[in-house]
């Protein structure tokens, strides 16, 4: 009750000077006559230093420094006197509560008004005094006796009515308090600041209905201005009505409309995605008013990412830049939208900036961990997650992003080591479920991974991150089938072709049944010596085949088929076993042996000479940088032939942005046959071949990239004086990799020259259609 001290003083000031009770000193009263206050006190006082009983001194000495020396402590000081003299006076205990009123001094003020009140039990002005007194000390037990003593004599006091409503109200009694205050109001109803009382009552018992039927009443009766409607935002905040709340806020601006500040709290006000648009409306106001103010460019940023609105968002963090250059929250900011952007590399070289000044900041490193991450640049992110351990520790985010790294990098041991350890704390955290996910994949888990999604889509279940998990898991468990056509080309004068079909049935995720059929076309010129013994220069071959294979651990996956071909009229029989082994997840094996006809030229396909191949192929990835591929195969042939083979081929990768990775290596391969019998292939004793090697991928999207892979070096076989130049170039393109339409196409051209010799060249088309299922 911040005015009763100020009433209280008006109230002594008011109060006439006493009758005196005793003969006042006539040298007083001339004092005061002629306006000399100070010179009358000192007179009273010297009366009274010889009888201090006189209490109408003391109180005539207080209503002096009361109203004339405006001295309310010493006013106070001799009232206080004057009760000890007269004790059973009702009217000075009652004056002396409003003296101590005036000076702030609550309890004493209480004590004093309650004497008068025991004093004089009846007397409405002390009830009412008191009433006032104790709701302004927070005494609301004595306040609501005080109001309903008032009440019970005079049942239509509206004062009393206020004081017991208020009383009410701020003992916690909310709904007696109702009731009160629209009686009150009944009676006053142009009361307009305990209209606005009465709102904020409701509005703290969440009766959002009553605040907007008072709401109403006091626009009818009194209007509106912008401080109105503050307050009715206020309230309706208060009341938890965040519509209303900005819909009052609307209106003050409305009546305002250069007030910068109002439209960036108005633009505050909105709190649900439906309002994005006019919290960007508002906020765009206050900045058109004020445009070098930061706290409304964040403002402005940070509404326009809630929205989406990435362009606005980068343009606010950039103006803040403009004004403040060395403001760390807009550079973290630019980070963050191009994140949300997805353009990553801008967002490393962001958070790169930001973190060159800003070193000490854990969120924006493990965030910058992350843009990497997604770049798929995991040995720099492996560097970066050990920085950050140094620096803050071994906590709860590097381990979750230490997972994440491990798991793209086709590391799940480890990845779901860090996993199990975590669960138990974080049953049902996103993020470690999908990383979980991701691993169970790469461990050969499917039916686990399978399983994983379920429970990470049940999580965020319309996200986009739940969906692109969802297509790269299910993905290969689709069944298929795909349209193979195919063309090569070569100097020796020898052309293939081949169209065929093939599909893929997935009984379960770890079995699956394939087959196909397809026929090969192989020719030559006329007099080639790839020609048919018989002349002729073409050979058709038709095949069909039909296999299984069967994931027998997360090690081990086997796999068999067996079918039949048909060249000039001959039938053959084709197959092969298959074993992919991963003891570790840093190496891959892959065992095979099969039978075919070598149709490799009109001749070899005529002569019905067929090649069993036993080939071991590895792939050896010693870090996240480095990968090794070797090979090593014996092959036999009915024409009593035999080849082998040797290949290694290690590279490292050297760019990781967001649209294209490039590895860089080399590689050696070796071969040679037992004999060259002249049954038209090519049979050296020995094959050499070194080269330089570069393999690119465009990543036009998530669906969809090209690869180009180049090779270029010396070469030589046994027929060769020397070394000569030579090398390949191949570009591959995916179009809908986790699509239901998927389209393979690949072209190749081959240059091996040099020498005497024209030398070797060759053109090669591939095209696959595959449609999922």
């Amino acid at each position: 009750m911040k005015l009763l001290p100020i009433l209280a003083l008006a109230c002594l000031a008011a109060a006439p000077l006493p009758a005196a009770a005793q003969p006042v000193p006539d040298a007083g009263l001339r004092a005061e006559m002629q306006g000399q206050w100070t010179d009358a006190v000192g007179i009273y006082q010297q009366a009274l230093a010889a009888n201090p009983a006189q209490a109408d001194l003391w109180e005539r000495i207080a209503d002096i420094r009361a109203t004339q020396l405006k001295d309310p402590v010493g006013a106070a000081e001799a009232l206080r006197e004057a009760t000890q003299y007269a004790p059973m006076d009702a009217r000075l205990h009652y004056k002396l509560s409003q003296a101590y009123a005036a000076i702030q001094k609550g309890p004493s003020a209480l004590a004093a008004i309650a004497q008068a009140v025991e004093l004089d039990p009846g007397n409405p002005t002390y009830l009412r005094a008191r009433g006032e007194i104790a709701l302004w000390t927070g005494y609301y037990a004595v306040a609501t006796d005080s109001f309903e003593r008032i009440l019970a004599a005079t049942p239509q006091d509206a004062d009393a009515l206020l004081g017991l409503a208020r009383a009410s109200a701020r003992s916690g009694k909310k709904d007696a308090a109702v009731p009160r205050y629209r009686t009150y109001l009944t009676q006053r109803p142009q009361d307009k600041d305990v209209m606005l009382e009465y709102m904020e009552l409701e509005a703290e018992r969440g009766d959002t209905q009553a605040v907007q039927e008072y709401d109403a009443l006091f626009r009818q009766r009194f209007g509106t201005s912008k401080d109105y409607w503050l307050r009715m935002a206020d309230l309706y905040a208060l009341g938890n009505h965040p519509a209303a709340a900005s819909a009052a806020l609307k209106e003050a601006s409305r009546l305002a409309p250069q007030d910068h500040a109002l439209y960036y709290r108005l633009a505050q006000s909105y709190s649900t995605d439906k309002e994005a648009g006019d919290a960007a409306d508002a906020i765009e106001h206050a900045v058109a008013l004020d445009p070098t103010n930061l706290e409304y460019l964040r403002s402005r940023a940070d509404i326009a990412a809630w929205r989406s609105d990435y362009a606005t968002a980068l343009d606010s963090y950039r103006r803040i830049l403009a004004i403040a250059p060395d403001d760390p929250g807009a550079r973290l900011g630019i980070a963050r939208v191009y994140y949300w952007r997805n353009q990553l590399d801008d967002s490393a070289r962001a958070y790169r900036d930001y973190l060159a000044r800003q070193p000490g900041v854990a969120a924006a490193s493990m965030e910058y961990i992350v843009v990497v991450t997604e770049l798929g640049d995991y040995a720099r992110a492996m560097e970066l997650l050990e920085a950050y351990k140094t620096r803050f520790g071994d906590n709860l985010a590097y381990r979750k992003q230490k997972a994440r790294v491990l798991a793209w990098a086709e590391r799940p041991t480890p990845a779901l080591g860090f996993i199990a350890a975590l669960e138990p704390e974080l049953r049902d955290d996103y993020e470690l479920g999908y990383t979980r996910t991701i691993a169970l994949h790469y461990a050969h888990r499917p039916r686990e991974a399978l399983a994983s999604l379920a429970d990470v889509a049940r999580l965020r279940l319309d996200s986009k991150e739940t969906a692109d998990l969802t297509r790269f898991i299910y993905t290969p468990q689709r069944s298929n089938a795909t349209l193979n056509l195919g063309y090569e080309s070569a100097s020796d004068n020898i052309t293939l072709r081949h169209a065929g079909l093939a599909g893929e049935y997935v009984i379960n995720p770890e079995t699956r049944l394939f087959g196909g059929a397809d026929r090969q076309s192989i020719n030559t010129k006329a007099g080639s010596p790839y020609a048919r013994p018989d002349g002729g220069t073409t050979v058709g071959y038709n095949r069909a085949w039909l296999g299984v294979q069967h994931r027998i651990s997360p090690r081990l996956s086997l796999d068999a088929q067996v079918g039949g071909g048909t060249a000039t009229g001959d039938s053959r029989f084709i197959y092969e076993l298959g074993a992919d082994l991963q003891p570790r997840d840093e190496l891959a094996l892959r065992l095979s042996r099969r039978q075919d006809l070598f149709a490799v030229s009109p001749r070899a396909a005529a002569l019905g000479i067929e090649r069993r191949a036993n080939t071991l192929d590895a792939t050896w990835t010693p870090d996240l940088r480095y990968t090794v591929a070797g090979r090593l195969a014996y092959d036999t042939f009915s024409d009593g032939n035999d080849r082998w083979e040797a290949e290694l081929a290690p590279r490292r990768a050297i760019l990781r942005t967001q649209r294209l990775n490039l590895d860089l290596g080399v590689s050696g391969r070796w071969f040679g046959f037992d004999q060259d019998p002249g049954n038209g292939y090519y049979a050296p004793s020995l094959y050499q071949r070194y080269a330089l090697t570069a393999f690119t991928y465009w990543k036009i999207s998530d669906d969809d990239g090209v690869s180009v892979a180049f090779s270029y070096g010396p070469y030589k076989d046994n027929t060769q004086s020397g070394f000569r130049s030579g090398g390949d170039i191949v570009a591959e393109g995916f179009f809908g990799l986790y699509r239901d339409w998927f389209l393979d196409v690949k072209a190749g051209f081959s240059s091996y020259g040099g020498g005497p010799t024209a030398g070797y060249r060759s053109r090669t088309f591939e095209l696959g259609l595959t449609r999922r299922f």
